[in-house]
């Protein structure tokens, strides 16, 4: 059995070159203390009864079978010696043409164990197998373990149904030297918790059950799926299973959550809602800022975990690409994180709620409201309200402004701005961009709010009346913005020419439409779901700070079934629909129509009417209103304003995969940050 140690540098020396002998003594020398990042293990290990090479280099662990290649037929001449590291062996082991590669960023749990079995046990919790490992004083003991157990999640990318659906495997190499299997244990664990500032390894988590949402199975979903795999991985949870509306708000405002890390859910969108409000609002009261009109909307620190069990989960569906209950509970586990924009929704005197799926007027709104009526229907009341409101086809009167800013990506040159393969749009043409795993538009919008504040910052802070206050301010860009900002592991640089654009951005620019229709909705996601694979709003990203304003005008019966074939196929786009408009905004207006002049609108002398004049003639003075839905929660506020904040709340999540083919010459584009995160799919549309 051979083991060496090397530092990074010189990794790229075949395995074969540098493996020298190394003996239990040796071995038994070797601390955690005295290991790092940058060195290299490797090992002879029995898999399945089979043997195996075995490399730790960095963040990556690469296994591959040892092949007995057979001696050619020796001639009379004098035999050549035998290679030091197999003095006994009858013949040469080299690597085959198969190998396998796993990134460290997607295993669950590592144990060791003088049997099988009792390495197939979950791990027991920090501390708890100091006698097995260390003698009373500290002092590391004789090890006895000759197994190592591996539990790691694979994406099934391969797969023909659901290409983002994750699933756990397992892998049990074997050592009868008990010195190599500790010094492997010890490695793995060291590297595996490593910090790193887009994943957190989830020790103490507070979990909330919906018994009643969806198909009214939260509590059976989480004991026979999401429990294992948190046991699995050694989490420790606390579960709260709901009673009543709001209760997870009311939880979240008054307890102590100091001893978690973060805060998971396990229910529908309703439930999410829930869970985001409460931590935003818990933020707003321990800063000591005024709820109903607070200066600007704070980021919680505790990230949070969507496990769906609702009626269409279309928050945990856009965030996954799936609704696979296991897929979710594996993205809380292994522990990266994305931000994900959420939009406050207020009237004309307060903030009533955050939003974090769409906020819907009209069609949907009616939905939300009927449904209340039909609750003994269960799931089932959502489409009977939904065919109810379908036919009746009713149109309500509205004026909508929204605000318009410069689009850094759309005015930095192309060859300045990150690309990628599925997530940056290529400029200049019509089609937008959609958002996946690893997503540049997301990263590249964080990084230019964060180098946009840091910018007026210096500019303010150099003024020396202000350096006698407690700290700069900031009065060029919106205060929410500034207190949302937060370091970023990897800045991407500022495009050049993009300072002047970043000064202008304060002169906003408004549009206002007005007219009869039959919905209108703001998403803040694609509101993607299994009967809707692409969702209402195919291009709305995830982490942009923009929402997606979708207006459908009143139109006949059949244009409306068209509407809603292609927001269920997955080719279709209802950007192509003419009675169909989609603009890009980071906030709304609206109020119902009142028939007033247009000079009564105007904002700051920028108003810019762009319905059709006869449109606005034909216009209705329909005494009928609506209700807005907000995460299926029913609002009847009539002046609701609608603004999108950039990444407030951080949650678990790497991103939905693609279904793109393969490029020509066979070239498929993958990403280095795991194994596992590829943004090529092989599914088909």
């Amino acid at each position: 059995m051979t083991q060496t140690k090397q530092p990074a540098g010189g990794s790229s020396t075949p395995a074969t070159d540098f493996v020298a002998p190394v003996t239990s003594t040796t071995a038994s020398k070797l601390t955690p203390c005295s290991t790092s990042a940058h060195d290299v293990l490797l090992n002879n290990f029995q898999l399945k009864k089979k043997r195996y090479r075995v490399l730790l280099h960095g963040q990556q662990l690469v296994w591959e079978r040892l092949q007995k290649i057979k001696q050619p037929p020796q001639s009379n001449e004098t035999k050549a010696p035998l290679p030091p590291d197999s003095p006994s062996q009858p013949g040469i082991f080299s690597y085959g043409p198969q190998s396998h590669v796993l990134h460290l960023d997607d295993v669950v749990s590592i144990r060791s164990g003088d049997t099988k079995a009792s390495s197939l046990k979950p791990p027991l919790p920090p501390g708890s197998e100091r006698d097995s490992r260390c003698s009373s004083d500290g002092v590391p003991g004789k090890p006895t373990s000759q197994y190592l157990t591996i539990n790691y999640a694979m994406r099934l990318s391969k797969s023909q149904t659901d290409c983002n659906r994750w699933e756990l495997r397992r892998l049990t190499f074997f050592n009868s030297d008990p010195y190599i299997i500790r010094q492997w244990d010890q490695e793995l664990q060291v590297r595996m918790q490593g910090s790193s500032p887009v994943r957190m390894r989830v020790r103490r988590l507070l979990v909330f059950i919906n018994p009643y949402g969806g198909r009214k199975a939260g509590a059976q979903t989480y004991e026979r799926h999401v429990k294992p795999i948190f046991q699995l991985a050694g989490v420790d949870a606390t579960c709260i299973t709901t009673q009543r509306a709001n209760q997870v708000k009311d939880i979240l405002l008054s307890h102590d959550l100091g001893v978690y890390d973060a805060v998971c859910c396990v229910g529908g969108d309703g439930t999410v809602a829930e869970v985001i409000n409460g931590l935003i609002f818990r933020q707003m009261r321990e800063l000591g800022l005024d709820e109903q009109r607070p200066p600007y909307i704070p980021r919680p620190a505790l990230p949070v975990g969507v496990i769906p069990a609702g009626s269409t989960d279309t928050i945990a569906y856009s965030m996954h690409g799936t609704a696979d209950v296991r897929t979710a509970a594996i993205h809380v586990i292994l522990g990266q994180h994305r931000g994900l924009d959420v939009c406050s929704v207020s009237n004309g005197q307060s903030l009533l709620r955050f939003c974090a799926s769409v906020l819907s007027y009209g069609y949907l709104g009616d939905v939300a409201a009927q449904s209340e009526n039909y609750r003994w229907m269960g799931p089932r009341r959502y489409e009977y309200s939904g065919v109810k409101a379908f036919l009746s086809n009713r149109g309500y009167d509205a004026e909508l402004r929204m605000l318009e800013e410069p689009d850094l990506l759309l005015t930095t040159p192309l060859e300045e701005v990150p690309q990628s393969p599925d997530s940056v749009c290529s400029l200049g043409e019509s089609v937008p961009s959609v958002c996946y795993a690893n997503c540049q538009r997301c990263s590249f919008a964080s990084s230019i709010q964060e180098q946009r504040s840091s910018l007026f910052i210096q500019e303010e802070s150099k003024e020396p009346e202000r350096n006698q206050r407690e700290g700069p301010e900031v009065s060029h860009i919106d205060p929410s913005e500034a207190a949302l900002l937060r370091p970023r592991p990897d800045k991407l640089k500022l495009p050049s020419g993009s300072i002047s654009s970043m000064r202008n951005l304060g002169n906003d620019q408004w549009k206002v439409v007005r007219g009869n229709f039959f919905m209108i909705c703001g998403a803040n996601i694609t509101c993607a779901c299994a009967r809707s694979p692409n969702g209402i709003s195919r291009y709305s990203h995830l982490g942009d700070g923009c929402l997606d304003l979708i207006l459908v005008k009143k139109t006949s019966l059949l244009n409306n079934v068209r509407f809603l074939l292609n927001t269920a196929g997955r080719s279709g786009d209802i950007r192509n629909l003419p009675f169909v408009e989609v603009y890009r905004t980071r906030e709304f207006q609206f109020r119902t129509f009142s028939g007033a002049g247009e000079e009564d609108y105007s904002i700051a002398g920028s108003c810019q009417p762009i319905s059709p004049p006869g449109e606005m003639a034909n216009a209705s003075s329909s005494t009928e209103f609506s209700s807005w839905n907000c995460d299926g929660e029913v609002v009847t506020d009539l002046d609701i304003t609608m603004r999108s904040h950039c990444q407030l709340i951080e949650v678990f999540m790497r991103g939905p995969h693609s279904y793109s083919k393969p490029l020509k010459g066979g070239i498929t584009p993958t990403t280095p940050a795991s194994s596992s995160d590829n943004v090529y799919c092989c599914c088909k549309d």
